[in-house]
């Protein structure tokens, strides 16, 4: 029998990969008792040269970038991979057309998460190409979830503490009270529940301590790459 070895696409950003990481020997101790770690390879990517992509829209770059690194994983010896940004996930299909292995998205262990609670709105936070784009939003339409995204200004915002200050290991309170003000505003504005839809997200706010209910998808994520065989 094959032994079960996760593949992360990781170091996007290296804050991010770290929580994947330190989430998925968590989650596995919790489950199987000490000592017990999941069979981990991590192919960590220059982050400066995947931003410096995005600015300029260069996605059929930056999934060349991310299908050689998923290849490299499965030469590796990985069984199963993940790709551990959200914004990255509009080259997942680029992934999946290049490798023979299971890619477990984040777009569908949130969904998953909203059925299992019955929920059929979300409030999507990320990056701006999370939220402008149609890689989540029309991917979750598609589910049946009624997707809220934040107005421009309060895009513009998340944008900047995501590159200026969580991808560079910087948390303030200030950032932390503004993140909070903008998941209250869309659920006012009809999103039930708040996707904390950026990998570092989870640096400002934990969804099982918010006053509102909320999805980490980095935690989503995690939690079914482990469960998938």
């Amino acid at each position: 029998m094959t032994e079960r070895r996760l593949g992360l696409i990781g170091g996007m950003s290296w804050e991010s990969t770290r929580t994947y990481y330190s989430l998925l020997n968590e989650l596995t101790a919790a489950s199987l008792g000490p000592w017990h770690q999941p069979l981990v390879l991590v192919d960590s990517l220059d982050f400066s040269e995947i931003v410096g992509l995005q600015r300029a829209g260069d996605w059929e770059a930056t999934g060349r970038i991310l299908v050689a690194s998923a290849q490299r994983l499965e030469r590796g010896g990985a069984t199963v991979l993940a790709i551990t940004a959200n914004t990255m996930h509009v080259n997942v299909d680029q992934v999946v057309a290049n490798v023979g292995l299971p890619v477990i998205d984040i777009r569908e262990a949130i969904i998953g998460e909203l059925r299992e609670r019955g929920a059929t709105s979300f409030s999507l936070l990320g990056t701006k190409y999370v939220m402008e784009g149609d890689v989540f939003t029309s991917y979750l339409a598609n589910a049946g979830v009624h997707v809220v995204v934040p107005d421009e200004g309060e895009q513009r915002e998340l944008q900047r503490i995501i590159f200026d200050e969580l991808t560079q290991g910087i948390v303030l309170e200030s950032s932390r009270a503004t993140f909070l003000a903008i998941a209250e505003n869309c659920r006012r504005r009809g999103g039930e529940v708040v996707g904390l839809c950026c990998t570092e997200f989870g640096m400002l706010a934990d969804e099982s301590t918010t006053s509102f209910p909320a999805i980490d998808s980095t935690k989503a994520h995690v939690r079914a790459l482990l469960a998938s065989n």
